[in-house]
């Protein structure tokens, strides 16, 4: 119940706000605006509130209380004041409601299998696919350890005594409601959901505000679950002896249809939909974007019909035409001259009407600016698209304050977040070719032609028939791409991908414009604009079996004796050392472990190789007293040992654990042989 009330109160908080700023073209643009918008605000404040807090024996219930607090504040000034803006843009294309509403059922549905086909809670237990338990293994622990730990000041369950080095907040708000009585994963998979629809919604009104048409709203809406259109499906079919056998091939596929390019990351599905069932912050970050974009363009196009419609404008046209005779006659220069004094007073109408904007502009650059630690890969993102469109577009002093506040926002936080393997390795910003090796220009079109295939095509003929603001916009947009081949931003030059998944939504949105003028007249071309639709995107259909067939990992929890020692007999801030964990019950129970799973560790930017050798050395002393020194030395309270740890490449020529059972008391017992074997070791006091 308080779960579900602090939902309300999240959404009616981002409600209050988002009326003052913006003018919203239907109702379900208002609500997936203020939910977006009161999901990253209520979870900052919360976690900050409980921060401040972190001596006290629950912080989560002062942070809740002061996001409360903040709540009733904004709601008594809002009921005293009127929205500043109106609530719609003016009139909406022609359309019926009831097909946006049916399309936005539909996405709605999909978006409820995809999130629970890929994290479940059966019986008690967290279940996800393999292809996801990196991703969930990292994050749900992160989670657990604000429910069930004491995170605070807050560190990595897999790396602790440093800072959180990581996008966590919308872990940390599953968690949050998850400490208000739902479950973990019911928090998650209900806030991913939420998040995605909202996603969906903002892709269609982008799409409606960009081309002025409903109907293509709806194809980008129902698209944007399709957008990976790589050609990889055509040597797949081909591969197949036969129609029934390609079927079953399809039904039963539980991997992803492979690209052909020997690269890094290929097979991991990272341009499918499934990155964003896996990556759940992904989805209401870029949300946050299309947000402040859908804001710009709409103020651009009122600028440009303001300017259009002016009276000085008309006065131009009428004045033009009274002195043409008189211009015949070699006065153009006079003529020139008043026309260029009139457009230079309208257009100083229309920036003192943006300026009134300027509320506005600062609220969306201060939305951005609190990206980084909700998602850093899109407040990169956001950075550069907002600097293409000041590049390409004009009224730049009035962008330039978004910018500025994103800046000021966002920079303390990215120098916070920033990654320490790039500035200890001397790693260059500046890497050519993404995770193709020895690279050249033509082998990174073919990557681009082959990987985005007939959407290409879609593209040219969308930028054939459309005006100059929009290939403008779409260059710009298209600056992403160039970033990813060019740029390395983070540790891991993989993480780039996720440029290429913004890039990606918009790319489909000018393809659903295509396919939209195609099909607008007539059944046959109806018919054609249908399949060519399928063609674009039948490889992101065959890449939804994988998620369905993928094999399931258990992680007991509800009713596991070794979940259950540990949630009675250790305390919240408890350190194990113990194998690599990335998923397992000891993290999934909220505690921390010394050295989690290294490859996750690095791409976050944690120093792996000092804390390696400092993990070895533990192993490899043999006196008692150091050993017990060491230990405390780095926090740690209790000793894991099974047999994955036993095997573990870094330690396993040398590993006695006869050390452990003579010197320390054995605290829990793996009898039931569930864990490895596991037996747990309490490190005496001295």
């Amino acid at each position: 119940m308080l779960a579900i009330l602090y939902l309300a109160g999240m959404v009616y908080f981002g409600d209050c706000l988002c009326r003052y700023f913006y003018r919203f073209k239907s109702i379900q643009q208002r609500y997936a605006t203020a939910f977006l918008v009161g999901l990253l605000l209520s979870s900052i404040i919360t976690y900050l509130g409980a921060l401040a807090f972190a001596r006290t024996a629950q912080p989560l219930i002062m942070g809740n209380l002061i996001f409360a607090g903040g709540l009733g504040l904004v709601a008594f000034k809002t009921l005293r004041r009127s929205p500043s803006n109106s609530d719609d843009t003016g009139a909406r294309p022609a359309g019926n409601d009831n097909w946006d509403w049916l399309c936005l059922g539909l996405c709605f549905l999909f978006s409820c299998w995809l999130m629970w086909v890929t994290l479940d809670f059966p019986n008690g237990d967290f279940q996800f696919g393999f292809k996801s338990w990196s991703d969930f293994g990292a994050n749900l622990s992160v989670s657990q350890s604000f429910v069930l730990g004491h995170n605070f000041p807050s560190t990595h369950p897999f790396f602790p005594g440093e800072p959180l080095r990581y996008h966590f907040l919308f872990w940390f708000q599953a968690a949050n409601l998850a400490f208000l009585g739902m479950s973990l994963v019911s928090s998650v998979n209900f806030l991913s959901i939420l998040s995605m629809l909202a996603l969906v919604i903002l892709v269609m009104t982008f799409s409606e505000s960009l081309f002025a048409s409903r109907a293509v709203g709806r194809i980008a809406a129902t698209l944007f679950f399709f957008t990976s259109s790589s050609l990889s499906y055509i040597p797949f079919l081909r591969s197949q002896s036969s129609v029934s056998g390609a079927v079953t091939s399809i039904l039963k596929a539980t991997q992803f249809v492979n690209s052909g390019y020997p690269y890094r990351g290929e097979d991991w599905g990272a341009l499918t939909v499934g990155i964003f069932a896996n990556q759940r912050h992904l989805n209401s970050a870029i949300g946050i974007l299309l947000i402040v974009l859908i804001f710009l363009v709409d103020c651009y196009k009122r600028e440009a019909t303001q300017l259009s419609e002016s009276p000085d404008s008309n006065n131009i046209h009428r004045r033009g035409a009274e002195n043409a005779e008189e211009a015949q006659r070699g006065k153009l220069k006079t003529l020139l001259s008043l026309c260029s004094e009139k457009i230079r007073e309208a257009l100083s109408s229309n920036r003192a009407s943006l300026r009134g904007e300027l509320g506005a502009l600062l609220f969306s650059g201060a939305l951005i600016g609190l990206l980084p630690y909700w998602n850093s890969a899109v407040f990169v993102a956001a950075f550069i698209l907002l600097g293409s469109l000041w590049l390409f577009f004009p009224f730049r002093i009035y962008l330039l304050s978004l910018i500025g506040m994103a800046i000021l926002v966002g920079l303390p936080q990215v120098l916070m977040l920033k990654t320490g393997n790039l500035a200890q390795t001397g790693q260059s910003l500046f890497h050519w070719g993404y995770t193709i090796p020895k690279p050249t220009l033509w082998l990174v079109m073919k990557y681009l032609a082959w990987t985005f295939g007939l959407k290409w095509l879609l593209i040219a003929v969308a930028l054939w028939f459309l005006s100059n603001a929009h290939r403008r916009l779409f260059l710009a947009l298209s600056v992403l791409v160039v970033v990813v081949f060019t740029l390395q931003l983070s540790t891991d030059v993989f993480n780039n991908h996720k440029l290429l998944n913004i890039w990606a939504i918009f790319a489909t949105i000018y393809a659903s414009y295509a396919l939209w003028l195609i099909g607008k007249d007539g059944f046959l071309r109806a018919g054609l604009a249908v399949v060519l639709a399928l063609a674009m995107s039948f490889g992101a259909i065959l890449d939804l079996f994988p998620l369905q067939n993928d094999t399931v990992i258990t992680i007991p929890h509800k009713n596991d004796r070794l979940t259950n020692w540990i949630l009675q007999n250790t305390q919240p801030e408890d350190v194990f050392l113990t194998h690599s964990f990335l998923a397992h019950p000891i993290l999934f129970a909220g505690r921390k472990v010394f050295l989690g799973y290294t490859l996750f560790a690095w791409t976050a930017g944690y120093n792996v190789g000092e804390r390696e050798a400092v993990y070895k050395q533990m192993f490899k002393e043999r006196n008692r007293d150091e050993l017990v020194r060491l230990l405390k030395q780095n926090k740690i309270d209790y000793v894991g040992i099974d047999n994955d740890l036993k095997g573990n490449s870094l330690i396993k020529e040398f590993f006695d654990e006869s050390v452990f059972q003579q010197n320390f008391q054995k605290v829990f017992e793996d009898t039931e042989h569930l864990h490895a074997n596991l037996t747990i070791y309490k490190v005496p006091d001295q």
